[in-house]
């Protein structure tokens, strides 16, 4: 049994189980024989933690070609090299979840974002709220209703002074808001390596911070 496409520096999420709505977040450090994997070691608040040995969790590796689940057991910590890892044993051949199933951080950051056809002529600019992130993209509130399809540039105010994204609408739904008419489902596109890293070390900054304050 082989991981699908993990190589280091695969994101990962570890859960107590599927319900687990705050996860750790992870990297992988290396990728062993026969399902193992190592994991760099979680910190939190500046603290390590310990996760508790012999220990099932679920883990969610973010790979190129999708997010899979591995049901897994946490078999303890190796030192190699210079540094120490979470040995992880993972089984079976893994499922594959949608995307959008990641770990979202929830906000409430009033944004703007431009709409644009595909030749990328600019329709309009308006006003919205982010409700959450992750590194695949945003849950967008909005008053206009939008096609799916949409591509759109949003600006993402909490990242390196306001960076914009390129995205795409996914989903779409009527909201009961005092203020928004709708809510959209938007999958980041094309973005480059540096401002998904940018994104990702935000939300697990802000993630960190959360269980910090527990």
């Amino acid at each position: 049994m082989s991981l699908v496409a993990v190589q280091n520096g695969t994101r990962v999420e570890i859960r107590r189980n599927e319900k687990d709505s705050m996860p750790y977040l992870t990297t992988v450090g290396s990728v062993l024989e026969e399902g193992r994997v190592l994991l760099d070691v979680i910190r939190i608040g500046g603290e390590e933690l310990r996760l508790p040995e012999a220990t099932q969790f679920v883990v969610r590796f973010f790979t190129e070609g999708g997010v899979y689940i591995y049901p897994s057991l946490m078999r303890g910590y190796m030192v190699k090299g210079e540094y120490e890892f979470m040995v992880f044993q993972t089984h079976g051949d893994g499922e594959r979840v949608q995307r959008r199933q990641a770990y979202r951080l929830r906000c409430g950051q009033d944004t703007d974002f431009k709409l644009f056809d595909r030749l990328g002529s600019v329709l309009s600019i308006e006003s919205g709220s982010i409700r959450d992130i992750s590194s695949g993209g945003v849950r967008l509130y909005a008053m206009n209703e939008l096609e799916i399809n949409s591509h759109l540039y949003v600006q993402l105010p909490m990242i390196g002074g306001g960076l914009w994204s390129h995205g795409t609408v996914l989903s779409k739904d009527r909201l009961q808001d005092a203020k928004y008419n709708w809510q959209y489902g938007v999958e980041f596109m094309g973005m480059s390596d540096n401002y998904t890293e940018s994104i990702t070390q935000y939300v697990l900054l802000e993630q960190q911070k959360a269980r910090a304050r527990k």
